[in-house]
């Protein structure tokens, strides 16, 4: 078997035309997305654990037993439990699916459909800058696939394909065909809303370069579908809960990060309290971000920051205490940066792990049970 060197993040340029793996009415738009959005909800996992697709709200379910009348529709709140419970069953991290998808494309055992899904979804990885700005992590959330159905229905004529990730995993679910089983290893942590965030680190590819085309292919079909459920969390975490319509209004959504040592995953949290502010109608909303990181030689990285008028006040709590002291050292250059943008810093540097959150009970299910 040839082995093709492993090269680095392809570009727009290199990436072959996505081709639709089965015909759809009109492959225009937001249309091809919708049809391999069925599709996803249609297939099954597990043969032996079938688990059911989300239901529509205000689809009636009819039972099949005579003498037993119709269900009623469900509600909302039912059919986002109902996708919260298939979204925990299905659950994988991105970053093993993008190390994986590396190797298939060094292995070069896939089709052109896949491998042109594989080396769109590769595009999205974002090499580690220290210069990250605002329209950075501004530009993260707007690709990070939170928002692609609230789009497609403002905006059903124009095609998301190369610039959202979860039209990337989507269109790469339809060329990779059904998942037949569930992604193997340990699943990241699920999130929920006011969850603390939970960086993804560093994976290494789990496909040996030798397996066969049939192998490769049902290992990224089930890591593709695993990654497709836990962005459904993120998009669930991201809802406005009914019962505390003062809560601030937060997106909680994951960047690819290609590191040193392999691609791993950023998660990030932002918020925009302007509830606490009615009465101060002069003063701005207050703007705070959340992120987890976790890469080499610094390891696990928390991080708040809270923009309150021209001033920032950044809490970090890092494991590692040569980090710490790395990045105490690094103040003032942090300073200087936050006074160029006429921000004032306030900064607080802690060895371990963030508080951790109270869990209001029943929040997640138990997945073993």
């Amino acid at each position: 078997m040839k082995v093709a060197p492993l090269g680095t993040i392809p570009t727009a340029a290199q990436v072959p035309a996505l081709t639709p793996v089965r015909p759809v009415t009109r492959v225009q738009g937001g249309q091809l997305l919708r049809e391999m959005q069925r599709a996803v909800e249609a297939d099954a996992v597990d043969p032996a654990q079938p688990v059911e697709g989300p239901t529509r709200v205000g689809a009636p379910k009819t039972s099949t037993q005579p003498g037993l009348a119709p269900l009623l529709p469900q509600t909302p709140a039912q059919a986002t439990a109902q996708a919260l419970r298939t979204a925990l069953t299905r659950q994988s991290g991105l970053a093993p699916l993008m190390a994986d998808l590396n190797q298939a494309l060094r292995a070069q055992v896939l089709s052109p459909p896949a491998r042109a899904a594989a080396m769109q979804m590769l595009t999205q990885l974002i090499p580690l800058d220290p210069e990250v700005r605002g329209a950075d992590i501004k530009r993260a959330l707007k690709t990070s696939g939170l928002f692609l159905e609230a789009n497609l229905a403002a905006d059903p004529e124009t095609s998301p394909l190369g610039g959202d990730l979860k039209a990337a995993l989507l269109v790469l679910r339809q060329a990779l065909g059904p998942a037949t089983r569930r992604p193997p290893g340990a699943t990241p942590r699920p999130p929920y809303g006011g969850a603390p965030t939970s960086a993804q680190k560093a994976a290494m590819p789990s496909l040996p370069l030798n397996a066969s085309a049939a192998a490769i292919g049902e290992a990224l079909a089930a890591e593709t579908q695993g990654a497709l459920a836990h962005l459904d969390l993120l998009q669930l975490a991201s809802l406005p809960e009914p019962d505390k319509p003062g809560e601030p209004t937060r997106w909680m959504f994951e960047t690819p990060l290609q590191t040193p040592q392999g691609p791993g995953v950023a998660q990030f949290e932002i918020s925009r309290d302007s509830q606490g502010r009615a009465r101060d109608e002069e003063r701005e909303p207050l703007w705070r971000a959340r992120f987890s990181v976790d890469f080499e030689p610094v390891g696990p990285i928390d991080a708040q920051v809270a923009f309150d008028g021209d001033l920032a006040r950044v809490s970090l709590w890092v494991l590692r205490p040569d980090a710490a002291e790395r990045l105490r050292a690094a103040q003032p250059v942090l300073a200087q940066a936050l006074a160029a943008a006429n921000l004032q810093l306030e900064l607080a540097v802690h060895s371990g792990p963030p508080p951790a959150p109270t869990t209001s009970s029943g929040r997640l299910l138990d997945q073993s049970a």
